[in-house]
């Protein structure tokens, strides 16, 4: 269980890595493919209202509609991805059918209410309350170094819940003590999934793309603004590169082996992206990070002291120190993993 698999680039690879992964220790992973609840026309009216008297106040919201795979991602998903059958929420009766003997919640910010304000008892498992299987989270996310965004009746809920989990395994160091302080579980620290693989696995995935000619600054920005471009022109400049600018929306034409080409050819990454960073650092890019408040620095701040690296690591990175220290945590996670499974 993860969130839905729409357009994120990243979202995408971390379930497809997690598979990998999985399927390398003798396992059958399939994901469920929960495509959001059904938009019935009372929560059409309702969103297109309150879209309407926000923007009447000077504030920009999007009308309400259902987010799809563009078909590019779909072509990569349903190539890569084990999916069942789609579904608009969680039941004990899809687990059931599947024949599940594990569940495994994550990666991405699965317990992050922001994201996952349909969906977030779910993604604590509270549709199997009463079902008799393993319960796993593996790298899950609050996206923040906090849970503000919790009511205590949610706190008070998910302890129990969390309880009943063989392992609970969360992908920043905040993490660990949020689990610990509020929800009652001692939690392992592990790298992302995407992680978990190397740099050949993610070559091989893209070499069907053509090597650019051109050098180039890549700049992946999910949210742009005046001040982020002008950082973008100011490193390009010092490093005389033309900038190749994308993003991930529905609008992007990127595949997902194109994306990863970007990674792979650029000189050099500026990104406000957590995946954006992760990407880089498996390739050995050096990069920017751009702060996001809004998307949650705690993700970005916990990868970095990870590998030892600073926002701005355009200069002077060690990468063969980088490597190293990515194989080690990522055997350690594999390992706890294993542990959580049940097998050797």
């Amino acid at each position: 269980m993860t969130q839905p698999l729409h357009n994120n680039y990243g979202g995408i690879l971390q379930n497809y890595a997690l598979q990998k992964v999985l399927r390398d220790m003798g396992q059958e992973p399939v994901t469920i493919d929960y495509v959001g609840r059904r938009l019935t026309y009372l929560r059409v009216f309702i969103s297109a209202l309150k879209t309407i008297l926000l923007r009447c106040v000077g504030k920009k919201r999007s009308f309400l509609r259902r987010n799809k795979r563009n078909r590019k991602n779909s072509r990569f998903v349903k190539e890569y991805i084990a999916l069942s059958r789609s579904v608009s929420s969680y039941n004990v009766d899809l687990v059931k059918e599947i024949g599940a003997e594990v569940v495994i919640v994550g990666s991405d910010q699965v317990w992050r209410v922001r994201y996952n304000r349909d969906t977030i008892n779910d993604m604590y498992l509270k549709f199997l309350e009463n079902y008799p299987i393993k319960r796993i989270a593996y790298a899950a996310s609050f996206g923040m170094d906090n849970i503000h965004e919790y009511t205590q009746k949610q706190i008070s809920e998910y302890r129990k819940l969390l309880a009943r989990f063989v392992l609970v395994s969360v992908r920043e160091k905040s993490g660990v003590d949020i689990c610990k302080t509020y929800l009652g579980v001692q939690a392992e620290h592990v790298l992302d999934p995407t992680l978990l693989l190397t740099m050949e696995d993610y070559l091989k995935l893209c070499e069907v793309v053509p090597l650019s000619e051109t050098k180039y600054l890549a700049a992946y920005l999910l949210d742009k603004s005046s001040e982020k471009n002008n950082l973008v022109n100011e490193v390009a400049k010092n490093k005389r590169l033309k900038v190749k600018k994308f993003t991930a929306d529905t609008r992007c034409g990127f595949s997902v082996e194109e994306w990863l080409a970007m990674f792979r050819d650029a000189e050099c990454v500026v990104t406000d992206s957590f995946h954006g960073t992760v990407f880089s650092i498996i390739f050995n890019k050096p990069f920017k990070v751009l702060s996001n408040a809004i998307r949650g620095n705690a993700r970005i701040e916990s990868l970095l002291s990870t590998f030892n690296l600073e926002m701005d690591s355009i200069e002077g990175t060690d990468w063969g120190e980088v490597n190293d220290i990515r194989e080690e945590q990522a055997d350690r996670s594999k390992k706890i993993l294993r542990k959580g499974l049940g097998i050797g």
